[in-house]
């Protein structure tokens, strides 16, 4: 029962976005991403936070711009205050190579980006996939 109320409030928004940086030579792009809920296709679908289908994650260039260190998101639905989110970025190889997190302190609208710094710098180079997570309060 207590993991079903965890699971409840533990739901991914993204499971992941594959996104593959050709050098430095390449403009940072603008990923559209579709959202999957927890359990599709099984018994029982949890729903995302606010109903988010489709987001839109940009990335923060360091002052160096061969380096990223964030993400701007925004949601194609409001979101309530106390929603944290996430943002992972994974290596060709599956590893975590930077994250980061923040908590709404306010209701955030559909449309309106939201930074996520993450905790360390990434070259662009080492970039393969993203991952966008909500928790729910």
């Amino acid at each position: 029962m207590r993991r079903k109320a965890n699971q409840k409030r533990l739901i991914p928004l993204l499971l992941a976005l594959v996104a593959t940086m050709v050098g430095a030579a390449l403009a940072v792009p603008t990923f559209n991403l579709n959202v999957q809920n927890i359990g599709e296709g099984g018994p029982q679908a949890i729903n995302v936070p606010g109903g988010v289908a489709n987001a839109n994650v940009n990335w923060v260039l360091d002052n160096n711009p061969d380096y990223v260190k964030g993400v701007s998101v925004s949601f194609d639905q409001d979101l309530a205050s106390g929603t944290t989110i996430y943002a992972k970025v994974y290596d060709s190889s599956g590893n975590l190579i930077a994250q980061g997190t923040t908590t709404l302190s306010s209701a955030l609208t559909a449309g309106t980006a939201v930074e996520i710094d993450l905790n360390t710098t990434v070259e662009i180079k080492n970039m393969y996939q993203v991952a966008v997570v909500l928790v729910g309060s």
